[in-house]
Order: structure tokens, then C-alpha cells, then sequence
């Protein structure tokens, strides 16, 4: 069984997050995807409450049966590391596959015992818009296979900025989310 695993802050989850995952599972026969956002990210700071982003999360994937949400990272009341989180999903390393975009691919470097990454998953690296295919090559240090497909330009800083600007978001985020973060005034 190949498993897919996304992570992130889903700060807020878009259309984005969920089309990766669709072609990531398509593309290379995953049997599920599992979307995992970040407990207490070291990197990334401030962000929304943890059961806000958990509950959108699940809102994004909730008409898709091959995607779950894990509360694992949510759970641990330490600061949350991906190497730690893979170790503990202790799946067999030729059989996950950590989805990412280009953007964050050349961030990894900066991750908490990086190295040990290559010896846990394999990599799956989706295109993003600005980030040059040759120096991902160059910089990101593992072999990786590329998620076909056009580059999707959205971002959760760009939608919490468009959301603050009133401006229409239906072609990034689903409705249902949007009513969530309405109704909890997130952002």
C-alpha cells in the first residue's frame, strides 16, 4: 500500500493543498493520501488555533474518500518536527511518498535532521510558480519524482490577505471553508 503524506499549517487549506494531492495519488497509484497539519511549528509563527486548522482541514477533503486528516502533530504538546512525525507514522520507506511543493522543497535544508528524510519516504515535488526547475534540481538534496501538472499559484498567505481585503475567494478555497472562517472570525 503507497501512502501519501501532505503537510502543512493549512492556514487556511485551499484548492491547492487538495489538487497536489489529487494528482500526487493519480499520477502515482497512492492508495490514500493523508494530510497532516503542523502541531507546533518551529518555523511559522503566529498562527491559528490548532483545531481550526484541523477542522478546515477536514472540510477541504471531506467529499474524498482516499484523503484522511491525522491529528498526530496536533496531539503532542512538543514542538513538531516532520523527521520525528515520519518516524512515528513508521511506515516502510519505499512505500511513502511526502508531497511538497517546489517552494518548500528548497526550504529542507533548514529542517530539523534533514538527512534522515532520504532514509524514511520518497519525495514527490509539485511545481510552483517562481521557483526554477533547474535550481530545485540543483539545491533540493534527494531524488524526487515531479507531480505533473500546471503550476498552482495560491498560497494560505495570500488568502488570509485576500480574505482581510474582502476580496472574492471562490476560485482558491471552498465555500464550506469560507463559511467556517466567517462564522469563527479567523484571520
Amino acid at each position: 500500500m503507497k501512502i501519501g503524506i501532505l503537510g502543512g499549517t493549512f492556514d487556511p487549506p485551499h484548492f491547492a493543498h487538495k489538487e497536489i494531492a489529487v494528482r500526487a495519488k493519480t499520477q502515482f497509484g497512492l492508495s490514500k493520501v493523508i494530510f497532516i497539519p503542523t502541531g507546533n511549528p518551529w518555523q511559522k509563527s503566529p498562527i491559528s488555533n490548532s483545531e481550526h486548522r484541523y477542522n478546515m482541514t477536514n472540510l477541504l477533503i471531506e467529499d474524498t474518500n482516499e484523503f484522511e486528516v491525522s491529528r498526530i502533530e496536533l496531539d503532542s504538546s512538543r514542538e513538531t518536527y516532520t523527521v520525528d512525525t515520519l518516524k512515528e507514522l513508521n511506515y516502510d520507506s519505499e512505500n511513502l511518498f511526502f508531497i511538497l511543493g517546489a517552494d518548500t522543497a528548497l526550504g529542507i535544508k533548514s529542517w530539523k535532521s534533514f538527512l534522515e528524510l532520504g532514509n524514511l519516504c520518497q519525495f514527490l515535488i509539485a511545481p510552483r510558480h517562481g521557483v526554477d526547475k533547474n535550481k530545485l534540481g540543483k539545491e533540493f538534496p534527494f531524488d524526487y519524482l515531479e507531480i505533473a501538472g500546471p503550476e498552482l499559484d495560491i498560497s494560505s498567505t495570500n488568502v488570509r490577505e485576500l480574505l482581510i481585503d474582502g476580496e472574492n475567494l471562490n476560485k482558491k478555497i471552498p465555500t464550506n471553508i469560507l463559511e467556517y472562517i466567517q462564522t469563527h472570525s479567523l484571520y
